[in-house]
């Protein structure tokens, strides 16, 4: 289980499943925490050092990705999480995160990954990451929740590249009309 592997032997397994995913598979939709699930606590530093709390969100949809700069994937599918913050950092009530799962061995990549990709979303590292990896049951990277307003998982996806952006916006904006 993901929870029980060790780091190096976790990080082996989860650059498998990017080369895998890279390569043609599919990642199924709602790997780990199911639809309805009550989303398990964020708390990590941003790169600034700034503190991120999940909680703090409440009534608000936040959309959190879970990426490393090694998955070729993640290198993909990024471009399009700098569009969806684009289209959603003026309303307040969307916040986009991404969560670093690098470790000590390649975190000093992740500012130059996201000066590259132009980012301006707050992204969150250090060991931190990790704990919300394991408890939001990441198998397979880059994978994408969206929490609603009422703190509950709306959706979850992995890497297709057909189309991600519209999904993600589709369901950003139908969570945002929730009650």
């Amino acid at each position: 289980m993901y929870c029980n592997m060790n780091r190096a032997f976790r990080h082996r397994i989860l650059a498998a499943a990017a080369a895998a995913v890279f390569l043609g598979a599919t990642v199924a939709l709602a790997q780990g925490l199911k639809k309805d699930t009550k989303a398990p606590e964020i708390s990590a530093k941003d790169l600034q050092g700034k503190a991120f709390k999940l909680s703090s969100f409440k009534g608000k949809v936040v959309f959190v990705n879970f990426f490393a700069t090694w998955c070729p994937p993640c290198r993909a599918e990024f471009p399009e999480l700098v569009k969806l913050h684009a289209k959603y950092e003026k309303n307040p009530n969307v916040k986009i995160i991404s969560i670093s799962l690098d470790d000590k061995r390649t975190i000093g990549n992740v500012k130059p990954f996201l000066n590259n990709y132009k980012a301006k979303h707050q992204v969150l590292l250090g060991d931190e990451t990790m704990k919300a990896a394991e408890s939001y049951e990441v198998q397979y990277i880059p994978t994408n929740y969206l929490i609603g307003k009422d703190g509950k998982v709306v959706g979850s996806w992995g890497f297709s590249g057909d189309k991600d952006l519209e999904k993600w916006q589709a369901a950003i904006n139908q969570a945002l009309k929730a009650k």
